[in-house]
């Protein structure tokens, strides 16, 4: 029979409401605007090119044929469907639904702590007038602490949020169930939350077995009396059906497993994580240096592993150890160890060795009762010690998560921080992903380099591939480029890239010299590019490249309207706009330009192209002051420019007539 809980003291609503104004108030100095950052990384394949969920199709996202980072994961992609639907197609609603998620996800650490130290089998170690302030102090401790940033601060994770929040939401339904008068509804609440986890990310894997531990561990006075419970842990174990359907209905992921492109066995695996899980747990305490992006190595020497693995079954050891004492300490270990089971022990994931967002769930169970025996031994001070901690990790998270605004910091980070002379997977990634935003910024000798680096090391994806060969084209090695692009595009039929970029590169060779409409090579770029746009319609530079290739053809019908579709999808660059403004005056369509180029330029009143457009279309309108007017305000950018100048003097001869 269930032990009933204690009826500790009622605290008031306004002191329950200021608990959490002061949590929120913590987490939100923590986050704050990281609902302004962009797109980075992984989401990329799983958000920017998953035209099944920009459109609102969250099944077909998650169970579409291509496997991408939210594949399997439903709720995970219906929710970022919900983003779409109300913020748009851009990154500002999924940051800032993931900031709302992890606001909640701190209240639920709140409820849920505070419910426990109240439980039966804590109250003779926390009295009941202290869980309210401890609570705090851990689900505030654990909301700002910048180990989270890779969760909160990158939109793909979405799914590690809701994961998480599921099981803590059905924790905390399992404890005010026992006892309530309503017991069935609150436990149903408890199943459904955990068949949502289960439908947003494979970590909660474990979830059911947390569950019954849980219920050990603080309300029951034993196993046997748990397992009087077996209605409600049977319903939680059959949860583990959602997680199966999800994983059936997906398609097959190629980097997790023994059959991946390399290898690893599983006591390769085991060495290996036994020195990232104490990395993890060193995180917690010592939050720095964190990175969004690992290139650590397998570990093939078992004499490195022998320390960390000793570290590692000292931990479980005692962690068993208390389930004979106190059985609340070793539910927090066996969160550590059950939540990062499938991730750190025999399973490889060759394409992640180490990710800081699988401490999201076992970083609460490591502050709880790190807190509550600082709280013993400190006394009146802990409330002082708490508040400078909680300081100074809202400091460190807010300086972290800055390095997630955008891919340019992101990855500017991650090479500053890379392992130099690295060659596992992510040690391609961060060189040719920095070394693609280099190339942008105006560097492409260093790009170049950092290109070819990136081909030197393990499992180059195809993105990495395409970065070097399109380096080899602006290199001057345009065959080179050409064929290993036909190579990629051969195996890699449904990549957008890779078509798009032989397209774009064939289009460059075309033009080298005098362009030919009958060119082959014209009509066979014309067909890659828009096989590219049909794989991911939102890439403006193809729609641009697409334009330029039916303009070489002659078809200024079709040039105009995927011109238009660029713009549509970027106003970041001029060349789609001008490039418009010239098929529209070859089509008779003068009188379109003029308030095209005027809305570009209010966004980007530095861009001489454009404005040496405008300044065309007002000549042809006969507004001859206007348009001087524009370039004298070109050349106060440009004053060297010698075609405004000499355009400004016939304007002016004419304006004086």
């Amino acid at each position: 029979m269930a032990v009933p809980m204690p009826s500790p003291p009622l605290s008031s609503r306004r002191t329950d409401l200021l608990a959490i104004a002061i949590l929120l108030a913590a987490g939100l100095a923590a986050w704050w605007g990281v609902w302004s950052f962009g797109f980075k990384f992984d989401d990329n394949p799983a958000i920017v090119d998953n035209e099944a969920l920009l459109a609102g199709d969250w099944w077909n996202a998650a169970f579409g044929p291509q496997h991408q980072p939210l594949a399997n994961r439903p709720f995970a992609c219906w929710s970022l469907a919900v983003d779409f639907a109300w913020a748009g197609p851009g990154p500002r609603g999924p940051h800032t639904t993931n900031v709302l998620l992890h606001l909640a996800n701190m209240v639920l650490a709140l409820l849920l702590v505070r419910a426990v130290l109240r439980a039966p089998n804590v109250a003779a170690f926390v009295p009941p007038r202290a869980a309210a302030g401890l609570a705090l102090a851990i689900a505030t401790v654990w909301g700002v602490h910048p180990l989270a940033t890779d969760a909160v601060a990158y939109a793909t994770q979405r799914s590690t949020l809701l994961a998480a929040g599921c099981l803590l939401l059905s924790l905390w339904a399992v404890v005010v169930a026992h006892g309530a008068v309503r017991r069935t509804a609150w436990r149903a609440l408890a199943v459904v939350a955990m068949a949502l986890g289960m439908a947003s990310k494979e970590d909660l894997v474990g979830g059911p077995i947390l569950g019954f531990l849980f219920d050990r561990a603080f309300l029951q006075p034993s196993f046997r009396a748990a397992l009087a419970n077996w209605r409600l842990h049977a319903a939680m174990a059959a949860t583990w059906l959602m997680l199966l359907a999800c994983v059936g209905l997906g398609p097959h992921n190629p980097t997790v497993g023994y059959a991946t492109w390399s290898g690893a066995s599983a006591w390769t695996w085991l060495c290996t994580q036994a020195g990232v899980v104490v990395h993890y747990l060193r995180l917690v305490f010592v939050p720095f240096p964190l990175r969004g992006a690992y290139d650590d190595g397998l570990v093939t020497n078992v004499g490195s592993a022998v320390l960390p693995g000793l570290l590692v079954l000292a931990l479980l050891a005692v962690t068993l150890a208390c389930w004979r004492r106190q059985p609340w300490f070793g539910f927090c270990g066996a969160v550590v160890f059950v939540w990062l089971g499938p991730t750190s022990s025999v399973m490889p994931i060759i394409t992640e060795i180490v990710a800081e967002r699988r401490m999201y769930v076992p970083m609460l169970a490591i502050v709880a009762p790190v807190v509550v025996v600082a709280w013993r031994g400190l006394g009146g001070k802990g409330v002082v010690v708490v508040a400078l901690v909680v300081a100074g990790l809202v400091a460190a998270t807010r300086a972290h998560a800055r390095t997630y605004a955008d891919e340019r910091t992101f990855w500017a980070d991650q090479f500053a921080q890379r392992t130099v002379g690295a060659r596992t997977h992510l040690a391609a990634q961060i060189l040719s992903n920095h070394g693609s935003m280099i190339f942008n910024a105006g560097q492409p000798e260093v790009a170049a380099q950092l290109f070819d680096e990136a081909m030197l090391c393990e499992m180059p994806t195809v993105e990495e591939r395409v970065h070097h060969a399109v380096s080899l084209h602006l290199r001057g090695r345009v065959d080179a480029a050409l064929e290993a692009l036909e190579a990629i595009v051969a195996n890699n039929p449904g990549h957008a890239q890779a078509h798009g970029s032989l397209g774009t590169v064939l289009l460059q060779a075309a033009t080298a010299a005098t362009p030919r409409a009958d060119d082959p090579r014209l009509a066979r770029a014309e067909s890659l590019l828009q096989r590219a746009v049909a794989l991911s319609p939102r890439r403006h530079s193809f729609w641009n490249a697409l334009g330029y290739a039916a303009q070489l053809r002659g078809r200024w019908r079709e040039a105009e309207a995927a011109y238009k579709s660029a713009t549509e999808l970027s106003n970041e660059r001029a060349e789609p706009v001008v490039n418009r403004a010239v098929a529209l005056r070859q089509l008779g369509r003068g009188q379109e330009i003029e308030p095209m180029l005027r809305a570009f330029v209010a966004t980007r009143p530095g861009d001489v192209a454009v404005r040496l457009q405008l300044v065309q279309a007002m000549a042809a309108a006969s507004d001859f002051a206007n348009a001087a007017a524009m370039l004298r305000e070109v050349l106060k950018v440009q004053p060297d420019h010698a075609l405004a100048a000499q355009a400004l003097r016939e304007l002016e001869a004419k304006v004086r007539k």
